[in-house]
């Protein structure tokens, strides 16, 4: 008598886990497609992290995947600054006509290997022997006089 008990039960477990991959599947493609169509992952969970809610939660976690591919939104990730109390944010400045562009150069200062600019100005990225840092670019020299 208990060796059949034991049989169902495995046959119970075989079943739960195929319904538990079964469901965890299902989660990640819809929201793998979800994302490669959109380019946002749904609620901004990694569809990875929703095949593990949906080997978890089983029916729930796929029907939670359902509804957060529904409810998503699929514009931009950051739309246009609202406007404040003194109108809308300027628009940055664009590059002076004459000036390189964003790039790694040789550091200005001569304190490192290169410095990085953004078309504007220098960063306080900075490369030596290939590894990054950050480093505040130092003050210009007393102007004499």
């Amino acid at each position: 008598m208990v060796a059949a008990a034991a049989v169902v039960s495995a046959s119970e477990e075989t079943v739960v886990v195929v319904l538990a991959v079964v469901f965890a599947g299902l989660c990640f493609a819809r929201t793998a497609t979800f994302r490669r169509r959109l380019g946002r992952s749904p609620w901004g969970i990694h569809p990875n992290l929703w095949l593990v809610i949906g080997f978890l939660l089983g029916p729930i976690g796929a029907f939670l995947a359902l509804v957060a591919c529904a409810t998503t939104r699929v514009g931009p990730a950051f739309g246009p600054a609202p406007a404040g109390p003194f109108g809308p944010a300027p628009p940055p400045a664009p590059p002076a006509p004459d000036s390189p562009p964003p790039g790694w150069y040789p550091d200005p200062s001569g304190h490192h290997e290169y410095r990085f600019f953004t078309g504007v100005d220098w960063t306080a990225d900075v490369v030596d022997n290939g590894r990054h840092s950050i480093e505040p670019l130092p003050p210009p020299p007393p102007n004499p006089g």
